[in-house]
């Protein structure tokens, strides 16, 4: 009877999950579309702790960096948007949260945190580099 489990298994290898079901639901249970939301209209000092900026420059820093972080849906899965985005990367940088406790909270994998961070990190850069002083 074991033989013909472990037999059975070797015949039909259990298929690779493509995308954790959990996080499919980014849309409707992610903290960009409940919490943050939330905080920005019923709490915006607790919003300001959590991006360390106020809605209005949120909104400002957006439009600049948009066109230079924003990627096209496939056929496979939508594109992360990039509102999202770059709160992952506000929040990582105030609170410096490790990629699981973000990918738990903003429901994004782990991989494309470890993408995107970098990406809008230069996004910001290349568009306040007038404001920011970096070390030579």
């Amino acid at each position: 009877e074991e033989v013909e489990e472990i037999l059975e298994e070797e015949r039909n290898p259990k298929k690779r999950i493509w995308c954790r079901e959990w996080l499919t639901r980014r849309e409707s249970q992610g903290a960009s579309t409940n919490l943050i939301r939330e905080l920005r209209f019923e709490d915006p000092k607790e919003y300001r702790m959590m991006l360390r900026m106020t809605a209005e420059k949120f909104d400002y820093l957006l439009g600049l960096i948009t066109p230079l972080i924003q990627r096209e849906n496939t056929i496979m899965r939508d594109a992360i948007k990039p509102e999202t985005m770059l709160e992952v990367t506000l929040n990582y940088l105030a609170t410096g949260n490790n990629y699981r406790t973000l990918c738990h909270l903003f429901r994004v994998s782990k991989s494309a945190i470890s993408i995107m961070i970098p990406i809008v990190c230069q996004a910001v850069y290349d568009c306040l580099k007038d404001f920011v002083k970096v070390c030579e």
